[in-house]
């Protein structure tokens, strides 16, 4: 056996496995207090690249179900206005054909009068519907909504909302009109003539209101099944995500266990080691 004072190759070769013994443990509590396999990209420059994008179109998919469901709000919030516009027109409808059926003017004109009220509740219901301080009924023209619903370019549902203005008679002799989609709906009842025709009017602006109210339901409908199947995606997107980050606990602490024999067995080898150069000093008595 040769026995050597300046340079112990036992313990030289001992300590450099003894090292890497400690940069594995490090690594390995690493993992166990974070829960990542993949903490940064040189742990797996690959698998980091992939969990990252992953998660950010998980993240996206997150985005989009959040603004499905405003859209779900602002189709609704429409729904609304729209069944009390139609409970309105009901009661038009019924005050239509009392004047149609009434040969007296003073009577109809007092007729036109309520019509005239409840055409500016109908007015009012339109000013005030909102969502996030835009108008859904704008005088103006339609008003477009784009809902992004995806993480990819294109997902998008383009939500269209029809104007609708009223313009309120005053009086006993002047009618109401209700304009949706750039169609005027007169109802006057100041003649005979003119409440006979009305009933047909009313019935015409009535199938306008359920047009509006269906293409919204509409709405409703697809954006409830995009988000359906946005949560099916995001999970099983962070899923694969989880098993690609995620590290394997039970694996990973019998993986530190070991690592900590290693360490103790290393630093007991390591003491034996440098025992060998007491034996020089023993040669030397």
């Amino acid at each position: 056996m040769a026995l050597r004072i300046n340079y112990n190759y036992s313990a030289d070769f001992t300590l450099v496995n003894l090292n890497q013994t400690e940069l594995q443990q490090n690594k390995s509590l690493e993992r166990l207090s974070t829960g990542f396999r993949i903490n940064r990209a040189a742990d797996d420059a690959a698998g980091y690249f992939i969990a990252n994008q992953l998660k950010q179109y998980a993240a996206s998919l997150q985005q989009g179900t959040r603004n499905a469901n405003d859209g779900i709000s602002i189709s609704q919030i429409a729904q609304g206005a729209l069944k009390e516009v139609y409970n309105i027109l009901v009661d038009i409808k019924s005050k239509v054909i009392q004047a149609a059926n009434t040969s007296d003017d003073t009577s109809r004109g007092q007729i036109q009068q309520d019509i005239n009220s409840l055409a500016d509740a109908i007015a009012k219901i339109f000013k005030d519907t909102e969502f996030n301080g835009i108008n859904l009924f704008s005088g103006a023209g339609p008003t477009t909504f784009t809902i992004h619903y995806g993480g990819r370019i294109g997902q998008e549902l383009v939500m269209t909302t029809a104007s609708a203005t009223v313009q309120v008679g005053t009086g006993t002799n002047t009618p109401s009109t209700v304009a949706i989609g750039g169609t005027d709906y007169a109802i006057d009842v100041t003649s005979q003539t003119a409440a006979n025709a009305s009933v047909s009017t009313v019935d015409a602006l009535i199938k306008a209101v359920d047009d509006m109210a269906a293409k919204f339901g509409s709405y409703q409908i697809e954006l409830e099944k995009i988000i359906s199947n946005n949560e099916t995606a995001r999970v099983n997107t962070s899923e694969a995500e989880s098993r690609i980050r995620n590290v394997d606990m039970a694996n990973e602490m019998a993986n530190f266990t070991k690592l900590q024999i290693l360490m103790q067995s290393g630093t007991a080898m390591l003491a034996q080691a440098n025992a060998k150069n007491q034996l020089v000093l023993q040669l030397l008595r």
